[in-house]
């Protein structure tokens, strides 16, 4: 009888984790279905499985491994990781679909993705903001070349990168982007080393005038910091800006057009 009663136990859960299965991929519906029209784009099933994964410890380790093996092509790749993104609600299925259509096949787009739907939060918002930035700068007639584009700047122990390099009337701009808040508090050493990396960029890897620009979602509140970052940035030929993704392109327009 205790066996009986085990096993009606079991199937009773199995039957409830299969519903909360499917009924996973029906909430997500429409949401996740392939946004590349690619006869190699993967199924929503294979998706969710996916999402759960890259949420464990080395997720997107994991994930990855997986990925690899199925030697998929670019656009797939592409249209996996930001279907992930989407079923872990870190992105709207219109974002992605924006996303997609602007940034596809640009230099350092695959691996962004990646970074943004791992488990650490802090990398997940950052990465997302230097999408959002490239995004909004392709909508306002910006080619970008580069999201995080590596390069040794002969500074620091290893590669570093250029968030966000943008090229417009045989200019490129440079854009160094950080989403802290407010009242976060970025050390003036390590401020100072990202403007060298633009300023070398620019000197040693652009081939013609370069606009350095770092940017800030929030303006910080500690004023005495600020001017330090003011400071710094005109001595070095940067320009510091700040606001969302859509009002700095909006200064980056400005500034391209006087620089």
């Amino acid at each position: 009888m205790k066996k009986i009663i085990v096993i009606l136990l079991l199937l009773v859960l199995s039957n409830i984790q299969l519903q909360a299965f499917w009924g996973t991929i029906t909430k997500c519906g429409y949401k996740i279905s392939k946004i590349a029209q690619h006869s190699k784009s993967l199924p929503d099933k294979e998706i969710i499985k996916l999402s759960k994964l890259s949420d464990e410890i080395s997720g997107t380790k994991k994930v990855g491994n997986i990925l690899g093996k199925m030697y998929l092509p670019k656009e797939v790749l592409e249209d996996t990781y930001i279907r992930i993104a989407i079923c872990q609600n870190k992105i709207s299925r219109h974002e992605a679909e924006l996303f997609y259509k602007n940034l596809s096949k640009t230099d350092g787009f695959t691996t962004t993705l990646r970074k943004i739907i791992g488990n650490n939060p802090q990398g997940t918002v950052g990465h997302l903001n230097e999408l959002k930035i490239a995004n909004n700068a392709a909508e306002n007639g910006f080619k970008v070349v580069g999201i995080g584009k590596k390069f040794n700047d002969g500074i620091k122990n290893s590669l570093t990168d250029i968030d966000i390099l943008l090229h417009k009337n045989d200019k490129d701009i440079l854009i160094e982007a950080k989403k802290y808040s407010s009242i976060t508090k970025m050390p003036i050493d390590k401020f100072k080393a990202d403007l060298d990396t633009l300023n070398i960029y620019g000197k040693n890897v652009s081939k013609g005038k370069s606009i350095k620009i770092f940017s800030f979602t929030e303006k910080p509140k500690d004023e005495r910091l600020l001017k330090q970052y003011q400071f710094w940035a005109n001595k070095k030929g940067v320009q510091l800006i700040f606001g969302t993704p859509q009002e700095q392109i909006e200064q980056i327009k400005m500034l391209e057009k006087i620089l």
